[in-house]
């Protein structure tokens, strides 16, 4: 009994060292992040050499590990000597983007700590982005030997910012608004946008950093190739970029803005800010759809494979939106049926002067005068109704060229068009059209148009020459007549 109770006692010892000898060769990583970044990556711990690890950190008995794939082990020797070749941090360097080429499936995955790992030398890299919706970047290779330990990443994950500015041309002194996500222009207009992009912190660890502006500008859009520009801060740093276009989708445009490499010209958290302008031209769209215009950015998103000089990152899009109206003129008598006959000139109070709306612009990029057959009050007018299109809030005057026949000619009607838009949204929307003259003049809005009936009243029935008329005149005047010689001879009677 008392053999059996030593063989217990024995066997207990046995398994109690076995599990303090399983407890100590489970090691964790602690991933350091910035803050912006936590959550975002997933990171894998891929074995490059297993061995005999001392309390010390020191790794003995190297052997290649389970993140090699057998093909790489053939082409990279013996594990011990490629061990012995990494002797400092730039060999380390140099050795972690060779073996990276090389890698099977990491032992472990974690966010913001890798546990359960088996003592040995890792290769530390990011892996998905566990969203699926954000913009992917890599952080530099970590070489390091595991035993409870910490690392540090930077994934220079870039942003990118798109705006536009406003301006209301019939103000007493026009000004520039501030950037915002939407705008309302003329067509024919030229429109000032701003490209921010936001260099993520971890551009320290590239040798070289490839950047490009992806904008996609939709059919009513046309760049003014001229007038773009990319800064640092107040420095130019155009001549780094080559500018490029592509036919996009239902007519639109996309250009892009390309550097091989702005290393030299960033730091980290650096803005790299592109403007330039484009002209709403004829193909704009009227009305809320708008006329949109979306950018992506595309970068470097892996320093262990820089240099090539093509992004492999890309930022969600970020869109704008340019909006036009037109306004639209029934023409029609005091009973509202059509009425033909009619002509209208629209003018815009442009910096103080009122000037013909389709004068606006250059070339074929103006707004539009058009007209057509109305049917309204039971009565169908050919030339009776009168569209304007492409133009912008601001004071409006209409005046009648041309008044139907027997009608009385209606005085200019000055009016206003306001329109209020989302200035700062993911998905900016025209959220209302107005016009109004302050009187009985009203205009109703639909979907970006303004529509309102414009009422010829009929002029007076005056006496024609050689009617009634006249004769009424011929005999009141014979009776005045008579009635004055009747006078005078009565009077010459009585004086006798």
């Amino acid at each position: 009994m008392k053999h059996m109770k030593k063989i217990w006692a024995l066997l207990f010892a046995v398994i109690m060292m076995l599990a303090i000898g399983t407890t100590a060769m489970a090691y964790t990583v602690i991933i350091n992040q910035n803050s912006a970044d936590k959550g975002t990556h997933t990171y894998g711990a891929y074995q490059i050499f297993k061995g005999t690890l001392s309390s010390d950190g020191v790794l003995s008995n190297i052997e290649w590990g389970s993140g090699i794939t057998e093909a790489g082990k053939t082409a990279l020797g013996d594990a011990a000597a490629y061990a012995e070749a990494i002797t400092n941090d730039t060999a380390a360097k140099t050795k972690a983007a060779e073996l990276a080429q090389y890698l099977a499936n990491p032992e472990k995955t974690g966010s913001d700590k890798i546990e359960g790992l088996e003592g040995g030398y890792y290769l530390i890299q990011d892996t998905v982005d566990p969203t699926g919706s954000l913009p992917s970047s890599k952080t530099k290779f970590i070489l390091k030997v595991v035993k409870d330990t910490s690392v540090t990443v930077k994934s220079s994950v870039p942003s990118v910012e798109k705006k536009v500015q406003d301006i209301n041309d019939s103000d007493a002194a026009p000004t520039l608004s501030g950037l915002q996500d939407s705008a309302d222009y003329d067509i024919g207009d030229s429109i000032p946008y701003t490209i921010t992009a936001t260099i993520g912190d971890g551009i320290g660890y590239y040798d070289s950093y490839s950047l490009q502006f992806v904008d996609t500008m939709s059919k009513g859009l046309t760049l003014d190739e001229g007038s773009w520009d990319i800064k640092v801060g107040t420095k130019s740093i155009k001549s780094s970029f080559a500018l490029t276009s592509a036919a996009g989708a239902n007519g639109g445009t996309i250009w892009t803005w390309a550097a091989q490499n702005i290393k030299d010209e960033v730091s980290a958290n650096s803005k790299v800010v592109l403007t330039y302008n484009a002209t709403l031209n004829k193909d704009a769209v009227v009305g809320s759809a708008g006329n949109p215009n979306t950018v992506v950015l595309k970068y470097d998103n892996n320093p262990n494979d820089s240099g090539k000089g093509t992004p492999g990152g890309t930022t969600p899009p970020d869109t704008n939106i340019v909006f036009t109206y037109k306004v639209v003129f029934n023409k029609v008598d005091a009973d509202q049926k059509a009425l033909t006959g009619a002509d209208f000139k629209l003018e815009k109070k442009v910096n103080g002067a009122w000037t013909d709306v389709t004068t606006l612009g250059s070339g074929e990029n103006k707004p539009t005068k058009a007209k057509d057959s109305l049917t309204s009050g039971g009565a169908t007018a050919a030339n009776a109704k009168f569209t304007f299109s492409g133009l912008d809030d601001g004071e409006y005057k209409l005046t009648e060229t041309t008044t139907p026949s027997g009608y009385n000619t209606i005085d200019p009607i000055v009016f206003t068009i306001t329109a209020e838009h989302d200035i700062l949204s993911d998905s900016p929307v025209l959220k209302s059209l107005n016009g109004t003259d302050g009187s009985e003049f009203t205009m109703t809005s639909s979907e970006g148009t303004l529509t309102a009936n414009v009422v010829n009243k009929k002029g007076s029935t005056l006496p024609e020459t050689g009617g009634i008329g006249t004769t009424i005149f011929y005999v009141l005047g014979s009776i005045l007549v008579l009635g004055a010689v009747i006078l005078l001879v009565t009077r010459r009677r009585m004086s006798r």
